[in-house]
């Protein structure tokens, strides 16, 4: 069981779980009711529609280099500059610019964007290529890692990774995880969050993960008491 504080903006609360749940924002209402049965926090696109902010119990920033790349688009990086500076205060983490496949390219990227991002919680993005030891310089400075990369190369990392995040006390989010499977292996392998957009565009994947996850906090929490069932508890660390 993890315990972290999150909001790192105005509210802090510290949240007790097994793992921190992510989606995109859903679109439709059938996803949204399912969704609302747990405390779901959305993973925040520079490139998503109308650039709204839908009710959540909370929200991290990403870079939006990932649906630039799948789109075929070259990056902009000033959408997710202006949620940085509206939602930056607020975020549990904001996601450090990469380049997806590049993992020179990422590191070199890093360099620029780290002064920029000082004042908030950030992860590097993890790419094929890159070994443990790559974060270390990272971890220290209290960066956390966000495990992107292929199939292979983050079922392969999640573990090591996880454990080097949990030493130097920083985050360890994993991306693209639309399944019950997944989500147990990044729990057993010590991941703190993941993500993954199929719980906001599919209605039985919604229905099964958050099943899943309110599953597990029956069997991680006492039904006795409704402020720690619920997982968010007003405390200072």
């Amino acid at each position: 069981m993890h315990k972290l504080l999150l909001n790192n903006g105005r509210e802090e609360r510290i949240v007790y779980a097994q793992i921190i749940p992510y989606t995109a924002q859903p679109s439709n209402a059938d996803n949204i009711n399912i969704l609302s049965s747990y405390p779901w926090r959305h993973l925040l696109s520079p490139n998503r529609p109308y650039r709204k902010v839908q009710p959540c119990a909370g929200y991290a920033i990403d870079n939006g280099a990932w649906s630039s790349f799948k789109n075929k688009r070259p990056y902009d990086p000033q959408p997710f500059l202006d949620d940085v500076e509206k939602l930056g205060a607020d975020a549990d983490f904001i996601v450090i610019p990469d380049v997806v496949e590049d993992a020179a390219a990422t590191f070199k990227l890093a360099e620029r964007w780290i002064p920029i991002l000082e004042s908030f919680r950030c992860l590097i993005v993890a790419q094929d290529g890159m070994v443990v030891d790559d974060f270390i310089d990272f971890v220290k400075h209290g960066i956390g890692v966000f495990i992107g990369g292929s199939t292979e190369y983050k079922l392969s990392n999640i573990k090591p990774i996880a454990a080097l995040c949990e030493r130097f006390g920083v985050l360890c989010h994993v991306g693209r995880v639309n399944s019950i499977k997944r989500m147990h292996i990044c729990i057993n392998f010590g991941a703190h969050s993941f993500d993954g957009s199929g719980m906001a565009r599919f209605k039985r994947t919604a229905r099964e993960v958050t099943n899943a996850l309110v599953n597990l906090e029956h069997q991680l929490f006492s039904r006795d008491f409704d402020v720690i069932k619920k997982r968010y508890i007003d405390h200072e660390c």
